[in-house]
């Protein structure tokens, strides 16, 4: 049995592996955890309910196969060969009759494993790869990317000020709460941007509480004080930027004044923020989440508020002597793409595609219900996460028409229930893992137990499959030690080289010859105008445009819904659609809560705690009142991924996405809340969806 020794020794992947990506060692993030615990009550419970999730009773440990309609929670167990001999069958079938590309291949909670499962689906010949990524923090990197060159934009990491935007440290990243608090007591100016009073909020000099979906307004405004009160750094911005005048130009509509009637930020607070920012350098601007692109413009507001470094000469220049090519060998054959027919959201998205190196699963329900520009009939998913889609119930009737499905689980979920076979994996626990860091640290870690039960790891199951499918050699005939070797040839090191250093080893960086200052971009510098946006006929500098469901856009449809729903802020106790069946966890949040303002709660006659009925153009959901001032009044807040009535997401537009990321709109649409008569359902903990 594992002990806690044994986690600590390890790696948490509770999460969506933001801990393992910051701090390598799992026994330092839990110092890292119990300082900020000291210092504000901050703590991480899902790092202690590691087991609670291995020995969970309800764990799938045997493959098995349907055997009621889709939609039921009837299977019966079966062997792993009777499994994977069906798995590669159908697939196979459909491969025969439609065409590789016919296959979709979509990974939801694992982060680890996908280059296994990427060099699966592109083995097979299909260009459909598919990740959670098509609505999660990815499209903040796009972003970066239009402007930077580079997914991590070279911001200034030391400063006298720091605006966190969108984030609530605690709740999102607990272990970094330590470093603001030490700052601010060492007066460090903190301006928090976010519709909710967060604890972070609560301890900033300035809190800009705005509408959701109105960032872009609010950043063009800030630079249009910056700018027009001549606080932009001239020399920084000629030498170093592209576009500036035209963005000179865009800002000058975007007063204080005019951006307070959008955002309901006060125009006053809107110039204190921004000569703030301007005045204190160095400044940096903290923006880890997704609340600024999950809206139908998010990609360009996020544009807007990264550019804000930029004016104001808050940016390291990168050298190229400074930067060097991948040091571990690709395993993910994503250059067999460019042979292959044009994947699942490709025509409609093509920078998303083409940045990103995975289709856009947002677009998966359009294929599948009209075949264009091909029929979609089957699907392999590592985790089907039917409540990550925006407008569910759409997304799981396309899937049922589907020929065959199949999908790798940890429990029964709404997802699974989908299925046709369900192949139970090992936890992070119970298998190797070949851990690698954007920072060039790569660390063997030795499984803690052997996996429970018939459950495989899930390089194991992809390299029987691919045995199965006739292109077993590609998987090196199931040897993940010779996988590894290939992966670390490079770096000169091996699996058994690592095998002997279970602490990690940091690579060299191979340094290319120096040449020249400048940014990976086009240009060779900062490009306010992008030249790719440029390129696909899309506006190149970060235009504001409001929502499409809003109080200003749609004043007649806010007639029926006037309230403004955010959605998927994040809680300590559950990762997206997971853990609510482990008992600590569920205790700390037993029921869905949308958290609504005073202002709004009286005039529904809604009081704290009461049943409420949540209501858009889609449909509705039930959760309880919390009734707060911790969220701007016309707007409410509600957790995401929660299950079946409760799951928000059936509300969300599918529809109007982001022309560019192709993220829908979670975070910005109207709705209705209303007092409901129906007693609420009980809150004790369920296998429903782990």
């Amino acid at each position: 049995m594992v002990t806690e020794e044994a986690i600590k020794n390890g790696i948490c992947y509770m999460c969506t592996s933001s801990c393992p990506s910051i701090i390598h060692i799992s026994n330092g993030l839990a110092t890292n955890i119990q300082r900020a615990n000291k210092i504000s009550g901050a703590y991480c419970p899902r790092f202690n309910a590691q087991l609670d999730f291995v020995y969970h009773p309800e764990r799938l440990l045997h493959p098995m196969k349907r055997t009621g309609e889709r939609g039921s929670s009837s299977f019966k167990r079966i062997s792993w060969d009777e499994a994977l001999d069906t798995v590669a069958g159908h697939l196979q079938k459909v491969k025969e009759e439609y065409g590789p590309e016919s296959v979709a291949f979509w990974v939801a909670y694992t982060k680890e494993p996908r280059p296994y499962f990427h060099r699966l689906t592109h083995a097979f010949g299909s260009p459909n790869y598919c990740t959670e990524s098509s609505s999660c923090a990815t499209s903040t990197f796009l972003a970066t990317f239009l402007t930077y060159g580079t997914h991590h934009a070279p911001f200034k990491s030391m400063a006298n000020c720091t605006i966190i935007w969108g984030t609530s440290v605690l709740n999102s990243r607990p272990f970094t709460w330590p470093q603001y608090v030490e700052a601010k007591d060492q007066g460090q100016k903190l301006i928090v941007v976010d519709p909710r009073s967060t604890r972070i909020a609560s301890i900033a000099d300035i809190h800009l509480q705005l509408r959701p979906g109105t960032d872009g307004a609010l950043a063009l405004s800030m630079m249009n004080v910056i700018i027009n009160e001549n606080l932009h750094d001239k020399e920084f911005i000629d030498k170093w930027t592209v576009g500036f005048d035209g963005l000179k130009n865009l800002v000058q509509i975007y007063t204080p004044e005019y951006a307070e009637k959008i955002t309901s930020v006060p125009a006053a607070k809107i110039k204190e923020a921004a000569i703030l920012f301007a005045t204190m350098k160095p400044a940096r601007i903290v923006t880890t989440a997704n609340s600024t692109t999950h809206h139908t413009n998010g990609l360009q507001n996020h544009r807007a508020i990264i550019l804000l470094p930029a004016i104001t000469g808050n940016v390291n220049v990168p050298t190229s002597d400074l930067t060097s090519d991948s040091i571990l060998n690709d395993i993910t054959l994503h250059e067999r793409v460019e042979n292959m027919p044009a994947g699942i959201g490709s025509q409609r998205f093509p920078i998303w595609t083409k940045e990103i190196r995975e289709m856009q699963s947002n677009a998966m329900a359009d294929q599948i219900d009209t075949g264009d520009p091909y029929p979609i009939k089957a699907l392999f998913s590592a985790g089907l996460d039917v409540q990550f889609f925006a407008n569910s119930n759409r997304m799981v009737e396309s899937l049922k028409k589907l020929d065959f499905i199949a999908v790798t689980e940890y429990f029964k979920t709404p997802g699974m229930r989908l299925a046709d076979v369900v192949l139970p994996i090992a936890s992070w626990l119970e298998r190797p893992i070949l851990e690698t860091t954007m920072g060039g640290h790569v660390r063997l870690i030795a499984p803690a137990i052997e996996p429970l039960g018939e459950s495989w790891p899930e390089w194991k199951i992809y390299s029987e499959l691919a045995k199965r499918l006739g292109f077993g050699h590609q998987f090196w005939d199931g040897d993940f030690e010779k996988c590894v070797d290939y992966i670390l040839e490079p770096s000169g090191i091996t699996y058994s080289y690592l095998k002997q250093h279970p602490e990690g080893i940091q690579l060299e960086s191979e340094k290319k010859h120096p040449q020249h200052s400048g940014f990976p971009t086009p240009s060779g510098k900062i490009e306010i105008a992008s030249s790719v946006l440029a390129k696909h006929g899309i506006e190149p500098l970060p235009e504001y445009k409001e929502p499409p469901e809003s109080p200003l856009s749609r004043p007649d449809l806010a007639k029926e819904y006037p309230l403004v729903l955010t959605s998927g802020a994040r809680v300590l106790s559950y990762t997206h659609s997971q853990f609510r069946n482990i008992g600590r966890l569920r205790r700390l949040m037993p029921d869905p809560l949308v958290d609504i303002n005073p202002i709004d709660a009286i005039s529904r006659n809604i009081r704290n705690g009461d049943a409420v009925v949540i209501s858009s153009p889609r449909g509705s959901v039930q959760m309880k009142a919390n009734v707060t001032e911790t969220i701007l009044a016309g707007v409410v807040s509600t957790p995401h991924h929660w299950p079946d009535e409760a799951n928000i997401n059936l509300l969300v537009d599918d529809k109007n996405l982001d022309p560019i990321s192709g993220f829908p709109p979670f975070k910005s649409q109207l709705c209705q809340v209303k007092k409901s008569d129906v007693q609420y359902y009980n809150s004790q903990p369920f296998a429903g969806n782990a």
